[in-house]
């Protein structure tokens, strides 16, 4: 029986006409039946693609623009411009791509000067719509540093979007705080919020913000208070207490007024839950531990909520039969179901949801399969880790490597995750082995996947023909620059010194969270390996300590709780009002205890983790966002 238990000046007037991307496709002139000559309804008319654009057709009117500039060379260069800057208010990227390119053939203009600052900034808008924040960078270096007079602040503006866009969130709020000298006194705070809204957003997506040794008062409490406002959102019932925090530690900076005032006015996380809610978890048999991690991470967040605001919660074990956990949480009255745990019992739950009840069930399906409306699936899956470990490297520039895998249906379900990201992105994964659970001597995998065969042949043949054994040092594949394990500790910690011993210590090691244990003494011999892992695990922001802390006070004996599972449980609960809400744009991922959370199109929530570097002490640190430049 299931029991309940309650429980921003010539290029900004430019800039205005629209946000920026312009395309060419010189088509050919207008046609006609008889007409000798165009009529005038018909020609390529400037004038035409204003009306065109003041309607609202921006697709038609950028069209027109293209006309012209093939009609009229001479108007080419505000033409293709113009054209750009429709396709982006279209928007069309792929075409304001392709027409911002072609102002490159426009022949003449001085970087310099104001038409050759207007293309340049025109380049980066195009750039940074189509998520290539390098080559809008690239595209503001022709204009130099200092920029021309009269377009510093605009050229400020963008080249500090790009810096942000970019990961270098240093460069990026010193690039817009010195726009401020540029602007009007009376423009001042506005510059200020455009600063603190594009920071806001990088660190939201993941951007790095935190404080170099030396950086000035002005832009480390800037940096600071991008990391109140983002880690700060893991755990939204604590964050006042932070921003009165950071206002003691910047007392003269200038977000320290209308900026954190309105944040502290909005800290207070208004949720909306439905009336009751249902938790389906196995507390009982096999599961019993996972779901008890998961119940205590949910309950967690569930008790940090004001009690005036707090549903009615029910917890039911799921383990003897999901389907019937389902349907008496749905006769009992829940307005929202969390749960169950598992596959195979989130398939069953499946079979039972109507759509009536939204329900965000604890693992995923495979993919493809059709699920009912308001139907959601959470997963800490290790696919999810695998595809960012090898977006990491593409981001990097590492483009070949090997893998080695723990032999099994999670290590193939690992590697393909992490094989189809990585091929995708141009990356060539040379060659892969897997080793059974027990291994110890990975000697065998080694060999193989570091190249030595070959040169162990090469050595044999040159020895027959001399006819004597030859003074010999195997060598490895010269073209390697990482390998990609996907193991446990135990076995991550055989690796990394065999990989030294096989002349392959300098290569770097990428792997999933399963590699990192909590216990820094398990960490021993994997000092260099990076890893992606939930925030709960590795971050150090005050949002994630503090939560521990407290965690590690009332259970101290309980390790479980210290667990991702439990950070899944607590994250959890704060996805029942994101959820409850009306399907829409998410303006920002969820920054989360297992990482920044984001729903896609089939109800799925998706997990941008954090990475790190075990050290010397087997403690894990934060990892520096990617460098391209190896």
């Amino acid at each position: 029986m299931q029991r309940p238990q309650d429980a921003p000046g010539f290029v900004r007037r430019a800039l205005r006409r629209g946000a920026l991307l312009g395309a060419l496709a010189l088509v050919a002139a207008c046609a006609g039946t008889v007409a000798v000559r165009p009529s005038v309804e018909s020609a390529p008319s400037a004038e035409r693609a204003l009306q065109l654009a003041r309607a609202g057709d921006h697709a038609a009117s950028a069209r027109q623009w293209e006309l012209v500039a093939s009609a009229a060379p001479a108007q080419s260069l505000d033409a293709l411009s113009n054209a750009t800057r429709e396709w982006l208010r279209v928007p069309s990227i792929a075409d304001a791509t392709r027409v911002e390119a072609a102002l490159d053939a426009v022949p003449g203009v001085d970087p310099r000067s104001p038409p050759g600052t207007s293309r340049a900034l025109l380049g980066a808008e195009v750039a940074l719509a189509a998520g290539q924040p390098d080559r809008a960078l690239a595209s503001l270096k022709a204009v130099g540093d200092p920029p021309p007079a009269g377009a510093e602040a605009d050229v400020l503006l963008w080249r500090g979007r790009a810096y942000l866009a970019a990961g270098r969130a240093l460069d990026g709020v010193k690039a817009l705080g010195a726009r401020e000298r540029f602007v009007p006194a009376a423009q001042v705070p506005e510059a200020q919020r455009q600063l603190w809204e594009a920071l806001r957003a990088a660190a939201a997506h993941g951007t790095n913000v935190s404080i170099p040794k030396g950086t000035d008062v002005t832009t480390a409490g800037w940096l600071d208070l991008a990391r109140v406002a983002t880690q700060g959102k893991r755990n939204p019932y604590a964050q006042r207490n932070q921003l009165a925090q950071w206002r003691s530690r910047y007392p003269q900076h200038p977000a320290n007024g209308g900026i954190v005032e309105a944040m502290t006015d909005e800290v207070t996380p208004q949720l909306k839950f439905p009336a009751q809610v249902a938790l389906l978890l196995p507390l009982s048999g096999r599961l019993s531990d996972a779901g008890e991690a998961l119940r205590d991470g949910f309950l967690a967040a569930y008790y940090q909520q004001d009690v005036a605001g707090r549903p009615l919660l029910r917890v039911y074990d799921a383990s003897p039969d999901p389907g019937l956990a389902y349907r008496r949480a749905i006769a009992d009255g829940a307005g929202f179901v969390v749960g169950p745990l598992g596959r195979e019992n989130a398939a069953a739950v499946k079979a039972l949801a109507d759509g009536s009840v939204p329900t965000l069930v604890l693992n995923q399906l495979p993919d493809g399969e059709a699920t009912p409306p308001r139907f959601y699936q959470y997963a800490l899956a290790p696919e999810d880790e695998a595809r960012q470990v090898a977006e990491r490297l593409l981001a990097e520039g590492r483009r070949t490597g090997v893998a080695l895998t723990l032999a099994g249906e999670w290590g193939a379900r690992v590697l393909a995750a992490f094989e189809a990201t990585f091929t995708a992105g141009g990356g060539t994964l040379v060659t892969r082995a897997s080793f059974p659970a027990g291994t110890t001597d990975f000697s065998e995998y080694l060999v193989q996947v570091l190249g030595f065969e070959e040169s162990q042949r090469r050595e044999r043949a040159i020895a027959s023909i001399v006819g004597q054994p030859l003074q010999f040092t195997p060598r490895r594949r010269d073209d390697l620059q990482f390998v990609f394990f996907a193991g446990q500790p135990v076995q991550g910690r055989l690796v990394r010194p065999q990989l030294k011993f096989h002349y392959a210590g300098d290569l770097p090691v990428y792997s999933t969270s399963e590699v990192f244990d909590p216990n820094p003494a398990a960490n021993q011999d994997l000092e260099g390996v990076s890893f992606v892992d939930v925030p709960w695990m590795i971050a150090d922001d005050a949002a994630v300590s503090d939560l521990r802390g407290l965690v590690t006070q009332l259970w101290p004996a309980n390790a479980r709780r210290r667990s991702r599972l439990f950070a899944m449980g607590f994250d959890a609960w704060r996805l029942i009002s994101e959820l409850s809400l009306p399907p829409g744009p998410q303006p920002e991922p969820i920054a989360g205890m297992t990482g920044r959370l984001t729903v896609d199109g089939a109800g799925r929530v998706r997990r941008g983790l954090d990475w790190a570097v075990i050290g010397t002490d087997g403690q894990a640190r934060p990892l520096p966002p990617p460098n391209p430049e190896l």
